[in-house]
């Protein structure tokens, strides 16, 4: 048991009924762990985000559906939250999968630890390691992995493409590029189009989503 003045809150989020069960009994066997809130989707995760206050770690299985590692985007999109409200959060990945690429992909989307369900048995060990420990090493160098990612999506674009796209991350309207840049209205439509090709999207919210995302398919 840990010596926190008050107990761990944690999120489970797994779509296996079996599994649910299973932590959830290891979870509350401990007296300084308290699972707030549970569920088995994306957007169950983010719900419980909104509507629970100071969660302390997300337990968030890497597969929600099938096989989709639709858990990753979850992490993901918590990421997101946490640079919009300040919210305190870790995320703990759970996987039956031990591959390499996969555990990575979890890490640049926010995660900051993971346990093989294989390892269950020692979730609580692992959540208290997960809220008490200093990751700053650690996340510092997933955050240039998370950099060296976004630039991998932009390498193919052309230095005026480049700078096409950095006005569209800072929410620059069309007009204003051509204002700005003082270029055509042709100019910038193509400009865009070859940034939508180069990148496989259709629009600018997906051109800066895949880009920050390190590329994550959904």
């Amino acid at each position: 048991m840990s010596d926190l003045s008050k107990p761990i809150k944690v999120v489970l989020i797994e779509d296996d009924l079996e599994w649910l069960h299973s932590i959830q009994t290891i979870i509350k066997a401990e007296k300084d762990i308290e699972l707030v809130g549970y569920g088995s989707t994306e957007e169950d995760t983010l719900r419980l985000a909104r509507d629970i206050d100071k969660v302390d770690i997300f337990l968030v299985d890497i597969n929600l559906t099938g096989a989709k590692l639709d858990g990753i985007h979850a992490a993901y999109e918590l990421k997101k939250m946490q640079s919009i409200d300040n919210s305190k959060w870790k995320v703990i990945m759970l996987t039956c999968l031990s591959e390499k690429d996969v555990i990575i992909k979890a890490f640049a989307a926010g995660a900051v630890n993971y346990i093989l369900k294989k390892d269950m048995h020692n979730i609580a060990t692992i959540i208290r390691s997960t809220y008490v420990g200093n990751f700053t090493a650690i996340e510092a160098m997933l955050e240039d992995y998370r950099d060296l990612k976004y630039e991998q999506q932009l390498t193919n674009l052309t230095q005026s493409e480049r700078i096409v796209f950095n006005m569209m991350e800072k929410g620059y309207s069309r007009q204003s590029m051509q204002e700005e840049l003082s270029k055509s209205k042709n100019t910038i439509k193509n400009q865009i189009q070859s940034i939508f090709k180069k990148l496989s999207v259709r629009n600018i919210k997906d051109a800066i989503e895949k880009a920050k995302s390190g590329g994550l398919e959904k």
